[in-house]
């Protein structure tokens, strides 16, 4: 994801484009020259023109429709403990979040699109990454990063169609 524009969630001045490296998917950008998802940019339309329904990139969607930031805070909250506790480095506990929002909202993007609820989405995160059915702290603590994402995208969702 795009971590150079501080624009996440900010439809306003987003443009759908096209990049040579993925033909027929529909891109968000803001500066006309990359996509939210790092892609180069051959075509942009105006920002005039331009509609969240007509994303079709998840990584783009995700960044366009959610604000990234606040899931990244959701998340950091939950983590600051561990960081505290000496349990984590500071740079251990930012590629958790990292990585996490890198799966999960995309994800999210694309099934909400379709209409799931956030309480699929949430089930549907734990099932996959063992949190719901395993017992152990790593799964538990992944579990917990991964909601606390869910609940910041949820927070921060572009209410508009899409």
């Amino acid at each position: 994801m795009n971590h150079d524009d501080l624009r996440y969630g900010n439809l306003k001045h987003m443009q759908t484009a096209w990049s040579e490296t993925t033909p027929g998917v529909v891109h968000a950008s803001w500066s006309g020259h990359l996509a939210a998802c790092g892609k180069p940019v051959i075509e942009a339309k105006p920002v005039y023109e331009s509609h969240p329904r007509d994303i079709t990139c998840a990584e783009c969607g995700a960044t366009a429709v959610f604000d990234l930031n606040t899931a990244r805070e959701w998340a950091k909250a939950l983590t600051e403990t561990y960081e505290e506790s000496g349990l984590l480095t500071s740079g251990e506990t930012f590629r958790l979040r990292e990585d996490a929002i890198k799966a999960i909202a995309p994800t999210a993007f694309k099934r909400r699109r379709a209409g799931d609820s956030w309480n699929a989405i949430s089930t549907n995160f734990l099932m996959s990454a063992g949190a719901a059915t395993e017992k152990d702290g790593t799964s538990i603590f992944v579990g917990k990063i991964g909601l606390a994402v869910i609940d910041g995208l949820k927070a921060s969702e572009f209410q508009g169609g899409y």
